[in-house]
Order: C-alpha cells, then structure tokens, then sequence
C-alpha cells in the first residue's frame, strides 16, 4: 500500500469515528434478534399446527367412537364396517337388556361399570367367534352393533348364537351379580340389497334391518332372530300406526266399544269394560292387541288412555241420565301410573262429566304393576282417594303373590280369560280359578271372570262364588249406539214407587 493510500484509510476510519461504529453492532444486534424471533415464530406456528393436527385428530376420533367404552359410535360403524362388508356378509345388533336392572339396583356410575365389562367381553367373544374383519360399536346403553363378515344368512345366524352364548355368563359389578338375558337382532347381505350402493348406505340398510329383527326377539320368541322381509313389513304397518294415530283419534277412526259386566248372582247389568277400536282406512278394524304396545313404545299411550277416558265417562253420565247407574272400566297403562299428573286429569274428567268417581274402574294389568310397583304406588293411592276403583287385570298370568296385592290399594281382580275359556276341557284351569276366586274373597277383593261363553261355565263361576263375569255368552263388546240398543232389549227390575228405574236385568 502506499503512503498516500494508507494515509486516506485512516482518515477515513477516523472520520467514521465510534458513534457509526455503535450504530453497525446495534443494527447487528437487531438482526440476530429478529432472526432469532422468525425462528421461535416458526417453532411455535409448527407446534401450534401439530397441536391443531393433533385436536383435529381428536375430534375426528371422538366424532366416530363412544366415550365410555371407546368403540365405534353409530356413525362410525357405517364407515368402518363398509371395509369388511365389501365382500359380503352380515350386521348383528345385540342388546343386553340389563342396564336398566343394574341402574336401578347400584346406580347409574355403576352402570357404566358394566357397559365398559360388557364391551370388553363383546371385543374379546368377537375376536374369537370372527376374528378377522370383526367390527363393534355401541350403539346406546347396553346395545351394540358388530359386523360378521364374509357370512351368509345361516352362518350369521350360528354365528350370532355363538356370539350370544359368550355374553350370557353373569356380570359382577361392585361384588352383585348380573345375568344379561342378551338378545339378537341380524341381517344378512342379500339380494335385496342389489340398488343399495356399497359402502356407509349398504351398512346403514343391514343395520335398520338387524333393528327390526332385534324388535321381533323383545317381542318374545327365539332370542337370535334374522331379519326376514315380513318383518319389514310389520315394522312399515307399526310406523303407520304411529304416524296415523292423531290424525284418527280427531276424526273419530278410533272409537270405544262397550262389554257388559253382569253379576252373577242377580244377573243384573252392573257395568261395563270400555274397549278402543280403530277403523283403520287402509289396514280396516284393529283391536288394542295391535295398536296399544305400539303407542306405548312410543309414548303416546296417554292420548288413548284420555280418549278412552273421556268416551266412558260421557257414556256414564247418559246413562245416569236415564235412570241407569252403571259402572265404567277403563284400562290404564303403566306410563300413564308413572304419570304424577294423571290423577289431577281424572279428577277433572270426573267433574267435567259429573260422574262419581266410585263408577270409574281403573283396569292395570298384573305384570305392568309387578314391574313398576314403587313408581306407580304413589298415583295408585291418589286415585284410590279420589275413590275410583282399582282392578288387576289379567291376573293369573303374572307375578302378583298374595303378599303384592295386599300391598296394593286395590278393590278387584279379573280372572284372566285364558283360564276361564279353559274351565270347559282343563281340570287344572277349574282349581286355578277356584283358588284365585277364593284369594280374592280372602283379601275383600271383588272378583271378576273374563271370557266367559258358555251357559256351563257361567254356572260353575256362580257356585265358586264368582261376582261378577263378562264374554261372549252376555254379549260381544258393542259400539256405543249398538249397546244401548242391547240395553233396551233387557227387562227392568222396577224400583219402589217415586224412584228410578232399577237395575237392568238379563233375560233367563
């Protein structure tokens, strides 16, 4: 370098002097920090995007799995189950029927307990009976859903009993041990389902189907039930029913009939039961053996027990009108004792109608009142203090003991008509319904004989002491107008000079 070059270096230097020399390193500074900021920035958007990957991750899981059991809820199985029903094969729907019982018994923390038992046993018996392909859900409560793959309608059904069999040993919760009755419900990869895309919509077809066929097991029967185009047909006829009944009871399709209940010792025209038909447009007359369990199951028993209600006490009053006093049943069904509001309504129906609540019977039946005793006591005493009159209907066929019925703040007992149409042939049904005519008169009850159609039968009742009876052999229930027509055919027992009428009484 020369000197003149060197010499203007350090003039240079010198002019710059300390202060830019404090601005560079400060500039310096700055820029390693906020180099260092851009990568902390980085690291937490990266740790935030895993976290935001992770929570989604979780939704997804928690959108398609049951939080109790940690197996597929029902919109997961309709994707998971696809895979495995590609190549045919089968969906079992399977419900404990024990929960209930359970919650009831150790409460509802508890009842998850045996959820969770009982999922880990479905795992492990659908792991050994198909183990490859074997998907499982929880549906709700103690019902599950699994897919069997690769099966057709027999083997699924084998393979379901299978199934079943391993569930079937008692539970232990909390040291008490519970027997799951464990009930089936499948339906098989088939021809019917040839329009039905594969995939989530062919596994939600199999499933509704394994549904229907679970309902026909509840309904009684074989306890592994497959699913069989009839029974789509009734589950259709069922969902009319449920979808017309409002409908029907504003137009009047569903009317009551009336049977007479005659004593017999008097054969007098005591009262009557008072019977629901529906005129059916398209499926004609039914009878409540059809209707009444499907209202029931979805909640709408109480609008036909108000119906039925209203019809009888108008029915009372025309005839107190006329001279003649006659009692009205009216069947009650358990929801409407689970009801603390129904007492109040037939109250007001009462005196609406202006009928004494002494001619009002309330019909329950002996199986309904065994398995909902504690939760229909407390009604079952206010309507006794109203002071209508109680009935256990059916009995015979039940649970009741003679300890339940003193329990309970009943007046009567109907002889169920099974017993009573077998009076004629079985020896065996005579010593029944002596024994249940005698119970009763132990207890003060009243008692009642159903199905009675036969003049031999009739007497035979009489001379055991029998009340009162009702069947064929009076006369077949009777729509309102139809009835008091009957009545107009009997001979009136006269009453002393000044009063009414007395008694309708039977022609001999």
């Amino acid at each position: 370098m020369t000197p003149v070059r060197a010499a203007s270096g350090a003039a240079t230097g010198a002019a710059l002097g300390p202060g830019v020399l404090a601005v560079a390193a400060l500039l310096v500074v700055l820029l390693a920090a906020a180099v260092a900021a851009l990568v902390v920035q980085r690291a937490r958007r990266r740790r935030h995007d895993a976290e935001a990957r992770a929570l989604a991750e979780r939704l997804r899981r928690d959108a398609c799995h049951d939080a109790l059991t940690g197996l597929l809820n029902r919109e997961g199985f309709l994707h998971a189950a696809a895979g495995p029903l590609a190549e045919g094969g089968a969906v079992a729907v399977v419900d404990l029927v024990l929960l209930g019982a359970v919650n009831d018994t150790l409460g509802h923390a508890r009842g998850e307990v045996f959820v969770r038992l009982a999922a880990e046993r479905l795992g492990t018996a659908g792991t050994a009976v198909a183990a490859d392909g074997f998907v499982a859900a929880r549906l709700e409560g103690d019902t599950f859903a699994v897919v069997l793959p690769r099966v057709d309608g027999h083997d699924a059904h084998r393979v379901a009993e299978t199934l079943r069999e391993r569930l079937l040993p008692p539970y232990l919760v909390e040291g008490v041990r519970f027997e799951a009755p464990v009930v089936v419900g499948v339906a098989a990869d088939g021809p019917w389902l040839a329009d039905v895309p594969a995939g989530a919509e062919r596994t939600a077809a199999l499933l509704r189907r394994a549904d229907v066929a679970l309902a026909a097991t509840r309904a009684g029967g074989e306890p592994v039930r497959c699913y069989e185009p009839s029974m789509g047909e009734r589950a259709a006829r069922r969902l009319r029913l449920i979808r017309g009944f409002s409908a029907a009871v504003a137009r009047r399709d569903v009317r009551v009939d009336f049977q007479p209940v005659v004593s017999l010792g008097e054969r007098t025209v005591v009262g009557v039961e008072a019977l629901a038909r529906w005129d059916h447009a398209e499926l004609g007359l039914l009878l409540p053996d059809e209707f009444v369990p499907v209202l029931e199951a979805t909640g709408q028993i109480g609008e036909l027990t108000s119906f039925v209600l209203d019809e009888a006490l108008a029915a009372a009053r025309r005839w107190l009108d006329r001279g003649m006093r006659l009692s009205v049943a009216v069947n009650v069904a358990v929801a409407n004792l689970g009801n603390a509001a129904f007492p109040d309504e037939v109250a007001q129906l009462l005196d609406t109608h202006r009928v004494p609540a002494e001619l009002l019977t309330l019909e329950l039946t002996e199986s309904g009142v065994s398995s909902e005793r504690e939760v229909a006591l407390p009604v079952l005493r206010r309507l006794h203090a109203l002071g209508c009159r109680l009935a256990v209907d059916d009995f015979g066929t039940g649970q009741s003991s003679l300890a339940h019925l003193r329990r309970l703040p009943v007046d009567q007992v109907k002889i169920d008509k099974s017993f009573v149409l077998g009076m004629g042939t079985e020896y065996g049904d005579v010593a029944v319904v002596r024994a249940i005519v005698e119970m009763g008169h132990t207890l003060g009850l009243q008692v009642v004989a159903e199905g009675v159609e036969q003049a031999a039968v009739r007497v035979a009742l009489a001379e055991m002491g029998c009340d009162v009876a009702q069947g064929y052999l009076v006369s077949r229930p009777l729509p309102a107008v139809c009835f008091d027509a009957w009545l107009d055919t009997l001979d009136v027992r006269q009453g002393e000079p000044g009063t009414t009428p007395g008694p309708r009484t039977l022609i001999a």
